[in-house]
Protein backbone atom coordinates (compact mmCIF):
# COMPACT_ATOMS: atom_id res chain seq x y z
CA UNK A 1 0.00 0.00 0.00
CA UNK A 2 1.40 3.52 -1.09
CA UNK A 3 2.15 5.46 2.08
CA UNK A 4 0.54 9.07 2.26
CA UNK A 5 2.23 12.07 0.62
CA UNK A 6 2.43 13.92 3.97
CA UNK A 7 4.25 10.94 5.69
CA UNK A 8 7.36 10.96 3.66
CA UNK A 9 9.49 9.10 1.01
CA UNK A 10 6.93 8.74 -1.93
CA UNK A 11 8.31 8.30 -5.32
CA UNK A 12 7.36 11.67 -6.21
CA UNK A 13 9.34 12.78 -3.13
CA UNK A 14 12.54 15.17 -2.85
CA UNK A 15 15.24 14.93 -0.72
CA UNK A 16 16.96 18.09 0.72
CA UNK A 17 20.31 18.37 1.75
CA UNK A 18 21.20 21.01 4.07
CA UNK A 19 24.61 21.60 5.97
CA UNK A 20 24.03 22.17 9.65
CA UNK A 21 26.87 23.47 12.09
CA UNK A 22 28.11 20.55 14.26
CA UNK A 23 26.56 22.02 17.60
CA UNK A 24 22.82 22.88 16.05
CA UNK A 25 23.18 19.08 15.33
CA UNK A 26 23.61 18.06 18.47
CA UNK A 27 21.04 20.37 19.78
CA UNK A 28 18.44 19.14 16.90
CA UNK A 29 19.93 15.35 17.42
CA UNK A 30 19.22 15.74 21.22
CA UNK A 31 16.09 17.78 21.11
CA UNK A 32 13.87 14.82 18.66
CA UNK A 33 15.40 12.54 20.94
CA UNK A 34 14.08 13.75 24.46
CA UNK A 35 10.80 14.67 22.93
CA UNK A 36 10.55 10.80 21.31
CA UNK A 37 10.53 12.49 17.74
CA UNK A 38 11.98 11.49 14.21
CA UNK A 39 14.35 14.53 12.73
CA UNK A 40 13.07 14.35 9.15
CA UNK A 41 9.38 14.05 10.04
CA UNK A 42 9.48 16.93 12.58
CA UNK A 43 11.24 19.12 10.24
CA UNK A 44 8.35 18.46 7.44
CA UNK A 45 5.96 19.55 10.02
CA UNK A 46 8.31 22.60 10.74
CA UNK A 47 8.24 23.63 7.05
CA UNK A 48 4.29 22.82 6.62
CA UNK A 49 3.77 25.47 9.49
CA UNK A 50 5.96 28.06 7.86
CA UNK A 51 3.93 27.38 4.07
CA UNK A 52 0.48 28.07 5.78
CA UNK A 53 1.75 31.26 6.80
CA UNK A 54 -0.63 32.22 9.94
CA UNK A 55 2.47 31.99 12.81
CA UNK A 56 2.36 34.55 15.55
CA UNK A 57 4.13 38.10 14.38
CA UNK A 58 6.88 37.45 16.91
CA UNK A 59 7.69 33.75 15.60
CA UNK A 60 8.26 35.67 11.95
CA UNK A 61 10.27 38.29 13.38
CA UNK A 62 12.17 35.56 15.08
CA UNK A 63 12.95 33.47 12.08
CA UNK A 64 13.84 36.93 10.08
CA UNK A 65 16.26 37.46 12.50
CA UNK A 66 17.78 34.26 12.18
CA UNK A 67 17.97 34.41 8.20
CA UNK A 68 21.20 35.94 6.87
CA UNK A 69 21.60 38.07 4.29
CA UNK A 70 17.99 39.86 3.77
CA UNK A 71 17.63 41.66 0.67
CA UNK A 72 18.19 45.44 0.23
CA UNK A 73 13.96 45.99 -0.57
CA UNK A 74 14.53 49.39 0.38
CA UNK A 75 13.50 51.99 -2.89
CA UNK A 76 16.31 52.74 -5.27
CA UNK A 77 18.60 55.22 -5.59
CA UNK A 78 19.25 57.40 -8.38
CA UNK A 79 22.83 58.31 -8.90
CA UNK A 80 24.20 60.49 -12.44
CA UNK A 81 27.40 60.00 -13.45
CA UNK A 82 29.25 61.62 -16.51
CA UNK A 83 31.28 59.81 -18.68
CA UNK A 84 34.09 60.90 -21.42
CA UNK A 85 33.03 59.53 -24.88
CA UNK A 86 35.91 56.98 -24.96
CA UNK A 87 35.06 55.82 -21.34
CA UNK A 88 31.41 55.40 -21.94
CA UNK A 89 32.34 53.43 -25.55
CA UNK A 90 34.32 51.30 -23.17
CA UNK A 91 31.52 50.92 -21.30
CA UNK A 92 28.94 49.94 -23.25
CA UNK A 93 31.85 47.38 -25.30
CA UNK A 94 32.10 45.44 -22.26
CA UNK A 95 28.51 45.26 -21.32
CA UNK A 96 27.64 43.85 -24.38
CA UNK A 97 30.48 41.50 -24.44
CA UNK A 98 29.34 40.40 -20.85
CA UNK A 99 25.38 40.49 -21.90
CA UNK A 100 24.35 43.28 -19.78
CA UNK A 101 23.10 46.14 -20.41
CA UNK A 102 25.79 49.59 -19.22
CA UNK A 103 23.44 49.69 -16.31
CA UNK A 104 23.18 46.31 -14.85
CA UNK A 105 27.13 46.46 -15.70
CA UNK A 106 27.85 49.47 -13.84
CA UNK A 107 25.92 48.46 -11.09
CA UNK A 108 27.94 44.78 -10.95
CA UNK A 109 31.48 47.06 -11.09
CA UNK A 110 29.85 49.04 -7.62
CA UNK A 111 29.01 45.50 -6.13
CA UNK A 112 31.92 43.72 -6.91
CA UNK A 113 34.13 46.77 -5.13
CA UNK A 114 31.81 47.08 -2.32
CA UNK A 115 31.58 43.66 -1.52
CA UNK A 116 34.67 42.15 -2.83
CA UNK A 117 32.53 39.09 -3.97
CA UNK A 118 32.30 38.57 -8.01
CA UNK A 119 29.34 39.40 -9.51
CA UNK A 120 28.25 37.54 -13.07
CA UNK A 121 26.28 37.96 -15.91
CA UNK A 122 22.57 35.79 -16.08
CA UNK A 123 24.35 33.44 -18.43
CA UNK A 124 27.14 32.55 -16.63
CA UNK A 125 24.75 32.29 -13.39
CA UNK A 126 22.93 29.77 -15.09
CA UNK A 127 26.12 28.23 -16.34
CA UNK A 128 26.41 27.68 -12.43
CA UNK A 129 22.78 26.64 -11.81
CA UNK A 130 23.70 23.61 -14.68
CA UNK A 131 26.89 22.71 -12.98
CA UNK A 132 25.55 22.27 -9.68
CA UNK A 133 22.34 20.61 -11.18
CA UNK A 134 25.14 18.06 -12.42
CA UNK A 135 27.08 17.50 -9.22
CA UNK A 136 24.02 17.25 -7.32
CA UNK A 137 22.78 14.29 -9.63
CA UNK A 138 25.86 12.58 -9.19
CA UNK A 139 26.05 13.02 -5.67
CA UNK A 140 22.90 11.49 -5.31
CA UNK A 141 23.93 8.83 -7.43
CA UNK A 142 27.29 8.31 -5.39
CA UNK A 143 24.83 8.10 -2.55
CA UNK A 144 22.88 5.25 -3.89
CA UNK A 145 26.17 3.54 -5.03
CA UNK A 146 27.46 3.69 -1.21
CA UNK A 147 23.91 2.65 0.32
CA UNK A 148 24.60 -0.51 -1.58
CA UNK A 149 28.12 -1.37 -0.82
CA UNK A 150 26.75 -0.82 3.04
CA UNK A 151 24.05 -3.11 2.43
CA UNK A 152 27.03 -5.81 1.63
CA UNK A 153 26.24 -5.80 -2.24
CA UNK A 154 29.39 -6.59 -4.36
CA UNK A 155 31.53 -3.77 -5.75
CA UNK A 156 34.83 -2.53 -6.68
CA UNK A 157 34.81 0.94 -5.12
CA UNK A 158 35.56 1.70 -1.25
CA UNK A 159 32.53 3.17 0.86
CA UNK A 160 34.92 5.58 1.90
CA UNK A 161 36.36 6.85 -1.38
CA UNK A 162 32.41 7.52 -2.39
CA UNK A 163 31.52 9.14 0.37
CA UNK A 164 34.51 11.56 0.09
CA UNK A 165 33.68 12.07 -3.33
CA UNK A 166 30.01 13.15 -2.07
CA UNK A 167 31.66 15.01 0.10
CA UNK A 168 33.49 16.94 -2.12
CA UNK A 169 30.58 17.62 -4.72
CA UNK A 170 28.36 18.79 -2.02
CA UNK A 171 31.00 21.44 -1.12
CA UNK A 172 31.19 22.65 -4.41
CA UNK A 173 27.61 23.08 -4.75
CA UNK A 174 26.90 24.82 -1.41
CA UNK A 175 30.33 27.55 -2.62
CA UNK A 176 28.24 27.69 -6.12
CA UNK A 177 25.20 28.71 -4.16
CA UNK A 178 27.06 31.36 -2.76
CA UNK A 179 28.72 32.84 -5.32
CA UNK A 180 24.84 32.94 -7.22
CA UNK A 181 23.83 34.87 -4.58
CA UNK A 182 26.00 37.12 -3.74
CA UNK A 183 25.56 37.99 -8.03
CA UNK A 184 22.17 37.80 -8.51
CA UNK A 185 20.65 38.88 -5.18
CA UNK A 186 20.54 42.43 -4.10
CA UNK A 187 21.62 42.17 -0.57
CA UNK A 188 22.32 45.10 1.48
CA UNK A 189 25.39 46.07 1.62
CA UNK A 190 26.84 46.61 5.05
CA UNK A 191 29.47 49.15 5.62
CA UNK A 192 32.34 48.26 7.43
CA UNK A 193 33.93 51.32 9.66
CA UNK A 194 36.24 53.74 7.91
CA UNK A 195 34.51 53.01 5.26
CA UNK A 196 32.06 55.33 5.15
Amino acid sequence: MARPAEIGATRGSYIYTMRLPDDLRDQWLSYCQRNDKKAAATLRALMRYMIQDDMPPEVRRWISDQVEGQPDEGPKERMEIRLTPTEYQAVTTRAEAEGCSPQRWAINCIRASLTHEPQFTMETTKALWESSYQLRAIGRNLNQIAKRLNEGKPGTVKTEQLEKLAEFIYLHTDKVAAVQDASLSRWGIELKEGDE
